[in-house]
């Protein structure tokens, strides 16, 4: 991590909140310092955060009117001494479900609400909803794992829950194919246990997401004040709206379940970001809906960590966002791909300059390939803090390896265009 972008936090630093969680609420959104704790989210701001756990992907919103919203809640099972996992955030005796939970809790205050309003799967793969088995892992009395997206809700619950598979004729989710790499994974059965449960005796709402509508995620407290902002979704199985109709793209060819991902654009004024689950180039969707957003937009999540085949040329020299955030969570170095890293940085995909953030890289990464990451923001949660209107937005890196949320690194105003 280049001192000029960031300070220098060490991977291995033992956590320390200091007895309290940090909290500022006296400062405005955009009065943000180094070292002090991030202030609290105000109304009329769009705040995007992505929690670091070094488990997997979880993104969390505050909409402008305070609708609150979460897309995943991963959590991997690995051995800190894995050479595929980064080491855990806070520490490794911390689910992730928790961290995420108590982060979410905590940006929360300023709403006024202890819920979710909308909670949303991406696809079904462990590091987007949680795994099924892993130590300490308790099965509820109702049949399910209490693991991501499952566990979550029952510490913060969410109002209404999509996902891309969701049928009232289909409890046992049957749409699923049971020979995808969704079944390989071993957590669907507990899914829709959690999803039978939380129905039937909690009052979950439950919906199918769907492509080519704005209407699934709205402003819940005042949507009349902030007619600018949207959520429109574009594409979900396999199938992506086009501008008048869905168009499947895989025809006869079933998904792998990257490919069926859920993907929307998030808009407010001048301001667009852009999240895909795994859906990237990996797969048939990322540059085809990239052709129908058609417009350069402010910032996006990485598609699937940033990994082989994602984030290419065709599709980033329509969308030349100036942030990209990337949930990394995996020590090697094709999640990220070095060659789309130093790609982007180059200016080999549009001459737009970028910045890119990451959750996790870890040294074993980052040292040997330090020409590169000194030129990144890297280590921390990420959060991207919209003005009202959507003129402009600023980028934050906070200190993942405690709760007081402590900001490392302050980039903008950056303007909308």
């Amino acid at each position: 991590m280049s001192a000029l972008l960031c300070l220098a936090v060490s991977c291995g630093e033992k956590p320390d909140d200091g007895g309290k969680e940090g909290k500022d609420t006296t400062k405005a959104p955009d009065e943000a310092v180094v070292g002090e704790a991030l202030p609290a989210w105000a109304e009329g701001w769009l705040d995007i955060h992505a929690i670091s756990t070094g488990r997997g992907e979880c993104t969390f919103f505050i909409l402008p009117d305070g609708t609150s919203m979460l897309i995943d809640a991963g959590e991997v099972v690995t051995s800190t001494s894995s050479p595929v996992s980064v080491t855990q955030r806070p520490n490794a005796d911390t689910r992730a479900y928790f961290t995420q939970a108590k982060y979410m809790k905590h940006f929360l205050e300023a709403t006024g609400h202890n819920y979710l309003d909308y909670a949303l799967m991406s696809h079904f793969h462990i590091d987007h909803y949680g795994t099924p088995g892993g130590k300490g892992f308790i099965k509820s009395s109702e049949g399910y794992t209490q693991t991501g997206l499952m566990a979550i809700y029952t510490t913060l619950p969410y109002k209404k829950l999509l996902d891309r598979a969701w049928s009232a004729d289909d409890p046992e989710y049957d749409f699923i194919d049971k020979s995808s790499t969704a079944y390989s994974q071993g957590t669907v059965g507990d899914y829709t246990e959690f999803v039978k449960y939380a129905t039937s005796k909690k009052g979950l709402v439950m919906e199918r997401f769907r492509a080519g509508t704005d209407e699934q995620f709205t402003l819940q407290y005042n949507k009349a004040k902030y007619p600018s902002f949207k959520v429109f979704n574009y594409a979900v199985n396999g199938e992506y709206w086009n501008g008048s109709t869905i168009v499947d793209a895989y025809g006869n060819e079933l998904p792998y379940e990257n490919g069926t991902s859920c993907i929307s654009l998030f808009s407010y004024g001048k301001f667009d970001y852009y999240t895909a689950g795994d859906a990237g180039g990996n797969t048939k969707m990322a540059v085809p809906v990239a052709k129908v957003i058609g417009r350069p937009i402010e910032a996006m999540k990485a598609d699937h960590h940033m990994s082989v085949n994602c984030l290419p040329k065709a599709q980033m020299s329509i969308l030349q966002p100036k942030v990209i955030v990337t949930q990394s969570f995996a020590r090697r170095t094709d999640q990220p791909m070095l060659s789309t890293l130093e790609a982007l940085l180059d200016g080999s995909y549009y001459n737009t300059g970028v910045s890119l953030y990451f959750t996790n890289i870890d040294p074993v990464v980052s040292t040997p390939n330090a020409n590169l990451y000194d030129k990144t923001h890297y280590n921390g949660h990420v959060v991207i803090r919209v003005k009202p209107g959507g003129d402009e937005f600023w980028v934050y890196q906070l200190d993942d390896t405690n709760n007081l949320y402590k900001v490392k690194s302050i980039e903008g105003p950056i303007k909308c265009e």
